[in-house]
C-alpha cells in the first residue's frame, strides 16, 4: 500500500478538478451519454460506479452496527468512564466520499483530465447526498419517453416464457416498473429546481435528432472545449453502428444492449391499454420534455 498521506493528496487534487455525475432512468440512453462525454479527449466518463447501492447502502448498516456494538459496550462494561465515542452521521458521508473520489481517481489512471464523471442510472436518487459532498460537481439527468424506454427494457430484460398471455405479461411488467420510474423522474425534476446552475437535462429523442449542438451544450457545461471538430468526433465514436459492429439504428435485435437505437419504437411493442396505463402516471413529463402523447 502506498503512503496514505501521498493517496490523500492525490484525491485532494481530484477532488478540485470538475467532478459530475450522470443518471436517468435505465434503457433511457444513460449509457450512450455515458459514452458521449468519455470520448472528449479532457473527459473521463465511466459507469457504472454503483455508489447508492453498491457503497452508500452498506456503509450505513455497518456504521450502525459498529454504533450498536460500541454502544452495548460502552453501557456494559465502560459505564463508570464514559465509553468509546460513538460514530455519527458525517463519519458515513466523509468515508462515502472518500471511497468515490479514490473510485474516481482509479477511473482516470493518473492522466490529467479537466472534468472527471460517473454515470449509474439510480444516481438520481443520490443527488442531493452527492451535492452535499461536492458542492461544485455538475449533475447530468438524460430522460426518454417511457413508452420507447419501457419497450426497450421488456425486450432487454424480459426472456420469453412459452405459453405465457403476452399482453397480460407486459401489462404487470409495466405496472411494476412505474412506481420506480415516477419517483426516480420527480427526483430528477426537484433537484434541477433546487439547483438550476448544476443540473441540466438532456432528452434521447434530442441527442438522436440533433446530437451536435446538444453534446456541445453538455461539453460548455462540464468545462471542457465544444469545437465543431471534437463534437463531431465524440458522435462518430459512439454512433450507434460503430457501437454494434456495423448493424444501423433502426434495425432490431432484442434481447442485446443495444438494441434499435430508434425514437418512437414502442409503437411496435406496446398496445392501446398498454400505453394507457404509462400514460396515467407519467403524462406530466410529456409537457416538461416535449413529447407527443
Amino acid at each position: 500500500m502506498r503512503d496514505w498521506f501521498e493517496r490523500n493528496e492525490e484525491i485532494a487534487q481530484l477532488a478540485r478538478r470538475q467532478l459530475f455525475f450522470v443518471g436517468g432512468a435505465p434503457r433511457s440512453g444513460t449509457t450512450w451519454l455515458q459514452q458521449l462525454l468519455d470520448a472528449h479527449p479532457d473527459v473521463c466518463s465511466k459507469g457504472e460506479g454503483l455508489f447508492l447501492q453498491q457503497l452508500a447502502v452498506p456503509l450505513e448498516k455497518i456504521m450502525a452496527q459498529r454504533g450498536e456494538v460500541i454502544a452495548g459496550k460502552n453501557q456494559q462494561l465502560f459505564k463508570h468512564t464514559g465509553g468509546y465515542p460513538l460514530p455519527v452521521k458525517d463519519d458515513v458521508e466523509f468515508l462515502m466520499g472518500t471511497a468515490i473520489l479514490t473510485a474516481l481517481h482509479q477511473q482516470s489512471e493518473g492522466k490529467p483530465y479537466k472534468a472527471i464523471g460517473e454515470k449509474t442510472p439510480e444516481n438520481v436518487f443520490f443527488y442531493p447526498r452527492l451535492k452535499a459532498l461536492f458542492p461544485k460537481a455538475k449533475f447530468i439527468s438524460i430522460a426518454r419517453d417511457p413508452r420507447d424506454v419501457l419497450t426497450s427494457a421488456w425486450h432487454f430484460f424480459k426472456k420469453p416464457v412459452p405459453g405465457e398471455d403476452e399482453i397480460k405479461s407486459k401489462l404487470e411488467f409495466i405496472r411494476g416498473a412505474l412506481p420506480s420510474m415516477n419517483d426516480g423522474a420527480r427526483k430528477m425534476v426537484e433537484f434541477h429546481k433546487a439547483n438550476p446552475n448544476d443540473h441540466i437535462f438532456v432528452t434521447y429523442d434530442a441527442l438522436r435528432t440533433q446530437p451536435g449542438p446538444y453534446l456541445a451544450q453538455l461539453f460548455r457545461f462540464i468545462g471542457v472545449s465544444d469545437k465543431a471538430d471534437i463534437v463531431a468526433e465524440c458522435i462518430r465514436k459512439t454512433d450507434f453502428a460503430v457501437q454494434t459492429g456495423g448493424r444501423p439504428a433502426g434495425v432490431e435485435q432484442n434481447g442485446v444492449f443495444h438494441r434499435k437505437g430508434e425514437v418512437g419504437s414502442w409503437k411496435a411493442t406496446l398496445n392501446e391499454e398498454m400505453a394507457g396505463v404509462i400514460l396515467k402516471d407519467l403524462d406530466w413529463m410529456f409537457p416538461l420534455f416535449g413529447w407527443k402523447v
